[in-house]
């Protein structure tokens, strides 16, 4: 009994062996912490984190059966204890393993030998390419594509013929365009695949031909999601979707109108094709993707492959056609469509050299084969392994929400719209972080935030809104100060001090107070500046950590003070700059030593203000 059970249980123990070392390869590149990577991979990964958690809505074109689907998903794994910054990632793991299923089950459909063998080791493959593995460990929606595009063309052609598969079609294929217009590019394809079966409707049934584009509506219902959370005030929505002006604008992405159309120049075009090209072969290497297209035509030459063959010509080809031409932005879902069929072509290559074998040749040539795969998926990972780990593993979302941790109460903090604000955004309404503090996108009314309170940014936001554009935002000058580390203060009025100007130095400039505080890795110096009349000239900042004999050990020298943003001369007298400087905490550390300076024209360089003072972190 067990001998006759052996043969039937060794293809899926294959294939649940190809699924482990998969599982193996992406688990620990599996991202547990809130984004703040901005590859253009992870742009959208922060918000789809804090929209699963919260049943919120995405940006366009909304994704909501994505949405509600995740948002269950999420909320099941939290219950039995997955973090909340890593459940949406397992949710796209789930779906991407589906999707990997339905591939080789679609596999062994596309090759009348139907060998386990190939179709698991091309599903290796795949799954290690770049843009596959990615998808399966962050929490964006193109692993769902994926298994629906996956599921598609296991419908189509599918042995034998599935019984209403017309009416299969237009239903997961209304879902799957209503989740991701991108799938349209597959209909080529799947019409060609279904071809006799149309025709047999049309002339037949005319009627039943008819109803299939009303079968494909269902799929638009879950877009009543978008409006039902706006209604209920979700925490987390995207435009303006209690609206039908707004929730048409989500439907049909109007916002990403400008990736969509030919280039204006043949200069953009060649542009855009080799942006495209340099992403497949990034993922599949220029041997692969030739190998995946040699593979491909001679499947379509083969009678015994032709249908399959040719409707994964279509798809892929489709989607490599639309994307050169008509889509100048990279587009995962097309990507992956392409290298989905190109992998196919592996398929149909190791197909054809298996049928030149039998019995004991047969085998030695199935040993070849699985040898020639596990070399590219070595390769595959040694190559993949550290870049996907490097974006899921980037701390700077974290470090974002310990920056905003520190913003004053009852403040509104500015981060331009992306991942460093997603990541304060799952702070604040996923993990209940930040009380009393705002907020706001690079898009918000500053002026009238500013009459209700203070106005914080980090200081790295003004290399994309400089101090000028602020300026024209808010409609007159603005004064700049630091409120914590890397945290700026805009005012739209100086701070100024109530006490006796003392005796002006040379500076023009003095230090009204400091103060070192001692953190577990840092030593933090605040300083607050005092202009005794307005400075003349620029002053550059020194902040030194000296040890025993004097020895400089660390610093956090600026061009000006507050991080280089306040020149000396924009300063009024009597005016109060408050600044902060970071220094390591090291165990050789006795004094800290800082000031203002000059550089000469023959390079020399002049103190004008200098102050020292002891570091005691209290043992």
């Amino acid at each position: 009994m067990s001998q006759n059970r052996s043969p039937k249980r060794l293809p899926l123990l294959i294939f649940a062996g190809v699924l482990l070392l998969l599982l193996a390869a992406y688990l620990p590149t599996l991202q547990t912490i809130p984004n703040g990577s901005e590859h253009y991979y992870m742009i959208d990964v922060g918000e789809t984190q804090i929209v699963l958690n919260v049943f919120g809505t995405l940006h366009a074109t909304g994704y909501p059966l994505y949405v509600m689907t995740g948002g269950v998903g999420v909320t099941i794994l939290k219950a039995f204890g997955i973090h909340a910054a890593a459940a949406p990632a397992v949710v796209s793991l789930l779906w991407g393993l589906g999707a990997l299923t339905l591939m080789v089950i679609l596999a062994l459909h596309c090759t009348p030998t139907r060998r386990w063998l190939p179709a698991a080791g091309v599903v290796l493959l795949f799954g290690l390419t770049r843009t596959v593995w990615i998808h399966q460990v962050i929490a964006e929606i193109y692993s769902m594509t994926l298994l629906l595009l996956a599921a598609l063309l296991l419908i189509a052609l599918h042995q034998p013929r599935l019984p209403g598969r017309l009416y299969l079609l237009a239903l997961i294929g209304g879902i799957g365009v209503a989740h991701h217009r991108a799938l349209i590019v597959a209909a080529p394809a799947l019409i060609y695949a279904v071809l006799p079966d149309l025709i047999i409707v049309a002339r037949r049934h005319p009627l039943r031909l008819a109803s299939l584009p009303l079968l494909g509506l269902i799929g638009l219902l879950p877009y009543g999601y978008l409006m039902l959370r706006a209604s209920v005030g979700a925490s987390w929505v995207y435009g303006e979707p209690g609206t039908l002006g707004g929730l048409w604008d989500q439907f049909i992405g109007r916002e990403a109108s400008r990736f969509i159309g030919m280039p204006a120049t043949l200069d953009g075009l060649i542009a855009n094709i080799q942006i495209v090209n340099s992403t497949l072969l990034t993922d599949l290497s220029p041997l692969g993707v030739a190998l995946g297209a040699a593979g491909l035509i001679l499947g379509a030459v083969r009678p015994q492959t032709r249908r399959a063959a040719v409707t994964l010509l279509l798809s892929g080809g489709a989607a490599y056609l639309f994307h050169c031409f008509f889509y100048t932005d990279i587009l995962s879902a097309l990507i992956l469509a392409v290298t989905f069929s190109l992998a196919f072509g592996w398929l149909f290559l190791v197909d054809a050299f298996l049928s030149q074998f039998s019995g004991r040749r047969l085998t030695l040539a199935h040993a070849a084969a699985a040898t020639a795969a596990l070399i590219p998926a070595v390769m595959l990972f040694t190559f993949n392994h550290p870049f996907i780990a490097a974006l899921t593993g980037d701390r700077t979302g974290i470090e974002t929400i310990a920056m905003a941790q520190h913003a004053p109460p009852g403040s509104t903090l500015m981060l331009a719209w992306g991942p460093r604000y997603f990541a304060v955004g799952f702070a604040r309404s996923v993990l209940g972080a930040i009380p009393g503090v705002d907020l706001v996108d690079h898009k918000a009314n500053y002026r009238a935030i500013l009459a209700e309170g203070a106005l914080v940014t980090p200081s790295y936001t003004f290399y994309r809104q400089p101090l000028s554009w602020w300026q024209e935002q808010i409609g007159g000058p603005v004064y700049l100060s630091a409120v914590a580390p890397y945290l700026v203060e805009i005012a739209t009025t100086p701070a100024r001090s109530d006490a006796t100007l003392p005796v002006a130095t040379a500076a023009n400039v003095s230090a009204f107070s400091h103060r070192l505080t001692c953190t577990a890795l840092d030593l933090i110096l605040e300083v607050n500046w005092l202009a005794h009349r307005r400075p003349e000239q620029e002053l550059s900042v020194f902040v030194h950590l000296l040890d025993h004999v004097g020895a400089v050990r660390a610093q956090d020298d600026h061009a000006a003070p507050v991080y280089g943003l306040r020149p000396l001369t924009t300063w009024s007298q009597g005016e109060v700059v408050r600044d902060y400087y970071t220094l390591p905490r090291l165990s050789v550390g006795e004094r800290v030593r800082y000031g203002l300076y000059t550089q000469h024209a023959d390079g020399s360089f002049e103190n004008l203000l200098e102050v020292e003072m002891p570091v005691d972190c209290g043992g």
